[in-house]
């Protein structure tokens, strides 16, 4: 369970901060969602922008800055200090990827970042930035409400407390939201959405969703989800429910629990890219044909998104979509299929199942005598040895009948002229016949 560090904000501009206040702001500005206050050097700060898409709100973009790198995410691209870069990214301890549902930037400086591209996101922090953090996601102090909505034993509104976290830009003309003088809570738009609680309640209350209800409350979710409905352009379109239901889900992940697969075709349905299925609560780190293992090492959250089935695997070699291991092909200057191999130098290598299997070809070897006592072996190991006998250098068995087994020996003896120095005297080779090469280059047959 790691919900309390865990921020988030979906919807018709809901937030839940790191200590579990659920409420509701509607600016329209940029606003410091989450950052590192504690020091004058901020390691991390998270903002964020809404706007209006057909009368409902989106998020317009996301600005991550992790010491001196500045992220900022749209829709349509990511920059890095104003540069427009490719996704996935790497750089100094920060990665930014985009899969089927989120672009994630995840950071070594303890932070991740999840935006769908529309209207959610969410941010988790370590706790060690507990007591740390400023902005709408609040101080992450464990104590809810405290420090958010009372400060300095004042009692303030969710609408003054967003508006305290706004970015100010030069020449930035948004307005701050509206808010009557002595006016705490927003009470005729949640009185005038009452109508709608019943539905969400019966939602949120269902047998599917019991297993998620009993590790989080619902209320606040209920609550959400009738404003949700209340401010939607068209009422009776189910979808003005799909962003809190989202949400309760991904919070059930969180906690620890197994959301239900609650989506229909007609009913906030999710599209995927080639034959992914959408699944409510899934390993993030999916298997593919070159990293074959990756889930049976994941140590991330579970969460929503776009998996393969089960027994497949995700082809990143030709981009084939969801298949079977077996067909996973390998890739070495071109892509091969299984069976398929090349021959480089000595060594042969055959794909089988998106993995190669090389196996080096054994070539001459070479066994030296140098200098009478400096010996190198046929597997590079070199020694010095100084004697005064007949040694056997090498003993090979017969392979075959055109290879025949042969015997070679060495006379070592000290040099006349050094005499704590080896010399060799004589070299024998053994075939068929003895043979006896002597120092002084002459040859003796059958000298046994």
């Amino acid at each position: 369970n790691h919900v309390s560090s865990i921020c988030s904000t979906w919807g018709r501009e809901h937030f839940k901060t790191f200590d579990g206040d659920v409420y509701q702001f509607s600016g329209a500005c940029e606003y410091n969602l989450a950052s590192d206050c504690h020091e004058a050097m901020q390691e991390f700060s998270v903002h964020m922008r809404r706007e209006q898409n057909d009368g409902n709100p989106t998020v317009a973009y996301v600005v991550v800055t992790i010491n001196d790198l500045a992220f900022h995410l749209t829709k349509e691209a990511v920059t890095v200090n104003g540069q427009t870069v490719t996704l996935p990214y790497y750089n100094s301890g920060v990665q930014v990827e985009n899969n089927a549902v989120y672009i994630k930037l995840q950071s070594q400086v303890g932070l991740v970042v999840m935006w769908n591209g529309d209207d959610a996101v969410m941010v988790e922090v370590d706790r060690d930035y507990a007591n740390r953090t400023c902005g709408l996601c609040g101080d992450y102090n464990g104590v809810p409400v405290y420090n958010e909505l009372i400060y300095n034993d004042r009692i303030i509104s969710h609408i003054e407390f967003g508006n305290n976290q706004k970015v100010h830009h030069p020449n930035d003309d948004c307005e701050d939201p509206f808010e009557e003088f002595g006016e705490l809570e927003d009470v005729p738009a949640v009185d005038s959405c009452e109508e709608f609680k019943t539905t969400c309640n019966q939602m949120l209350h269902s047998e599917p969703w019991s297993p998620c209800a009993q590790l989080i409350d619902p209320a606040p979710y209920v609550q959400a989800c009738a404003q949700d409905m209340c401010g939607c352009s068209n009422r009776t379109n189910d979808t003005c429910v799909c962003s809190t239901l989202s949400e309760f889900s991904r919070q059930c992940s969180h906690a620890g629990g197994m959301p239900p697969n609650w989506r229909t075709p007609e009913f906030c349905a999710k599209q995927c890219p080639y034959n992914m299925v959408y699944e409510e609560s899934g390993s993030p780190c999916m298997d593919t044909c070159t990293h074959q293992d990756t889930s049976s090492l994941c140590e991330e959250h579970r969460m929503d998104g776009c998996f393969c089935p089960t027994g497949t695997v995700f082809d990143d070699i030709s981009m084939r979509g969801c298949i079977d291991q077996s067909e996973c092909q390998c890739k070495h200057g071109r892509i091969y299929n299984s069976s398929e191999g090349y021959q480089q130098d000595r060594e042969i290598c055959t794909c089988f199942q998106g993995r190669w299997s090389c196996e080096y070809l054994q070539g001459p070897a070479t066994c030296a005598v140098e200098e009478g006592s400096h010996i190198t072996t046929f597997d590079g190991k070199s020694y010095t040895f100084h004697g005064d006998c007949y040694y056997t250098l090498a003993k090979v068995e017969s392979k075959d009948a055109s290879s025949p087994k042969f015997t070679i020996q060495v006379q070592l003896v000290p040099c006349i002229n050094h005499q704590f120095d080896t010399c060799l005297k004589a070299l024998k080779i053994l075939f068929w016949i003895p043979i006896l090469l002597k120092i002084d280059g002459c040859i003796v047959r059958n000298y046994l």
